[in-house]
């Protein structure tokens, strides 16, 4: 039996392996696609954040040093209102600009003269070179050897304040300032607060042209022929947000100089929901660097952009949640399905093997008990009937009769017999037919109980309620169920007793009851009795086919019915057939 067991469910286990198998490979190569086409993504839409921050910072240093060319071109003579009118249509065309300016390198013996010049000029008495207390409040600038104080500004308005301020008072103005002087290119700060800045925790940047009045090359060269700066001026939120307005991409970034001390590198956080900047340092944890997003080594979240001979490391974070994986959860489930669909047909293929197997086996079974049971009523009708022939003169009539009844009984249990394996036969093969009509049940039952061949002494009861209705049932399947079950009720009770047919009506069904007083039915037998062939341990040497109670309930699954079987061993029997009843 286990062999058996494992034979049978082996290709069926086959087939689910693989299919699970291919499925889960399948959906593995789907799920490494679909991520890397995911990072592909991410990574392209990274790589066009970062060059649109990188060409609005090469347009910037392109436009500082057009305008440094303006120096060189007029030799240095540029006054204000020169300066205004060749900057006024840059500052107009790129808002991202906050201001542009010229500050001068002035020495101090200079100090006085330029001061003067300077209240000349903006009709001002009190203004001078300033510079920022401890405190952060603006003052008179302190005695050094030189200052850079801004002297030419565009806009003026919300500006002023900032004119007149010493760039070189402030470190971190004074680095990039020294930088930039040095090496005759162009150079940024780090992230400051503006003089001008009325908002806390605004992080701006300046860059620096130098302008020299003849071209050096070397760095003692330079700072002897160093005449001032062009500067710009701009809020780090206006350049990130000027420069992404026409990409609209679910990425947030952190920006940090990596130039600066590590405690002044934030300069900003990108929130690609609302597109704006911020500074606050208290984000939310899903925000912060370090966190699990679409980094991997096919693309890295890291970019880097060149301001000024610093360097910003721009550090991205997919915004929101990530949409789920429709193509990995769809190769999973069409494979799950083309799994389920091939083991389902195939398990229907099996069942249909097994059935085929199982009716072939059932039929030579039926062959070999018909050719084993057929030959016995068949000896007694040849035999009698040679009697018959041989010897009728010289038999009387009791004999005649006793040959005649012999012949008729054979011929009864050789017609029943017939009438079960073609019953069998047919509804395996799905031909027997339920054709249903109104019967009256009491003499309908009558005329079957003459039928039925009793042992001497033995009398069958018809009761209940319901034996003097009429049903609406298929007449040759009932007729078939109850000669089955009063025959075996006569078969397996003694002589001289008494077989019960109790007819009751339950729920708008029928329910038709045989009880015998016979040798029981064991209760292990019970869920085995409607098998075709199978006949209890306790039967003894009475004679039986097995098909009985097996043609008794293919008529009632017919009839949408169902079995029920009270019985014990020396205790008789109570089987009951329910049936659908519609009057």
């Amino acid at each position: 039996m286990p062999m058996l067991s494992l034979s049978r469910y082996l290709p069926a286990g086959l087939i689910l392996t693989l299919g699970l198998g291919v499925t889960l490979t399948t959906t593995g190569w789907v799920g490494r696609w679909e991520r890397l086409s995911r990072q592909s993504e991410f990574h392209k839409q990274t790589h066009n954040l970062t060059t649109a921050l990188q060409r609005t910072t090469n347009r910037y240093n392109d436009l500082l040093l057009s305008i440094s060319d303006l120096y060189y071109a007029t030799a240095n003579q540029v006054n204000d209102r020169v300066f205004s009118r060749f900057v006024q249509r840059t500052v107009g065309t790129y808002p991202g600009i906050q201001a542009l300016e010229w500050a001068p390198l002035v020495s101090h013996e200079e100090r006085g003269v330029y001061e003067q010049w300077l209240q000349d000029a903006t009709r001002q008495a009190h203004i001078s070179i300033t510079e920022r207390d401890r405190a952060g409040n603006l003052t008179t600038a302190a005695v050094r050897d030189s200052y850079v104080p801004v002297t030419f500004l565009e806009p003026w308005q919300t500006n002023e304040v900032a004119l007149g301020y010493d760039l070189a008072s402030d470190q971190t103005r004074r680095v990039a300032l020294e930088r930039a002087r040095d090496t005759g290119e162009i150079a940024a700060t780090g992230r400051l607060q503006l003089v001008q800045e009325t908002v806390e925790d605004q992080y701006s940047f300046l860059v620096f042209a130098p302008v020299y009045r003849q071209p050096a090359r070397t760095p003692e060269v330079r700072r002897k022929q160093l005449q001032g700066y062009i500067l710009g001026v701009f809020r780090v939120v206006d350049v990130v947000e000027k420069s992404l307005t026409n990409l609209n991409y679910d990425i947030d970034f952190y920006i940090f100089d990596q130039t600066a001390r590590p405690e002044d590198q934030l300069l900003g956080f990108y929130d690609a929901q609302t597109q704006k900047v911020t500074t606050q340092l208290d984000l939310p944890h899903s925000h912060r660097p370090g966190i699990k997003t679409l980094c991997s080594p096919e693309t890295d979240c890291t970019q880097q952009i060149q301001l000024g001979q610093r360097e910003w490391r721009i550090v991205f974070l997919r915004s929101g949640r990530l949409s789920p994986p429709w193509g990995t959860l769809a190769a999973l489930l069409i494979g799950l399905l083309i799994t389920a669909t091939v083991l389902i047909y195939f398990s229907r293929w099996q069942s249909e093997l097994e059935r085929t197997r199982e009716l072939s086996d059932l039929k030579l079974r039926l062959f070999s008990m018909a050719s084993h049971e057929l030959r016995t009523p068949l000896s007694v009708i040849t035999i009698s009937a040679q009697s018959l022939g041989a010897n009728r003169g010289s038999l009387t009539l009791q004999q005649q009769a006793s040959a005649i009844d012999r012949i008729q009984l054979a011929a009864k249990r050789m017609g029943r017999l017939v009438s079960d394996i073609l019953t069998l036969t047919r509804a395996e093969a799905g031909k027997l037919e339920f054709t249903p009509e109104i019967v009256m049940l009491d003499s309908f039952c009558q005329q079957l109980f003459s039928q039925i061949q009793l042992k001497s002494g033995q009398t069958i009861l018809l009761e209940g309620a319901a034996a003097n209705t009429q049903a609406y049932i298929d007449k040759k399947l009932l007729q078939s169920i109850l000669i089955n079950l009063l025959s075996n009720a006569s078969k397996y009770s003694q002589a001289n007793s008494q077989i019960r047919v109790v007819i009751t009506e339950e729920a708008k069904r029928l329910r038709f009851q045989v009880i015998d007083q016979g040798i029981g039915i064991p209760a292990d037998a019970h869920g085995q009795i409607f098998e075709a062939f199978y006949r209890g341990q306790n039967v003894g040497e009475v004679q039986g086919t097995g098909l009985g109670l097996a043609v008794v309930k293919t008529c009632v699954d017919l009839h949408s019915g169902y079995l029920t079987v009270e019985s014990g061993p020396e205790q008789g029997a109570c089987i009951s057939v329910i049936l659908p009843w519609v009057e």
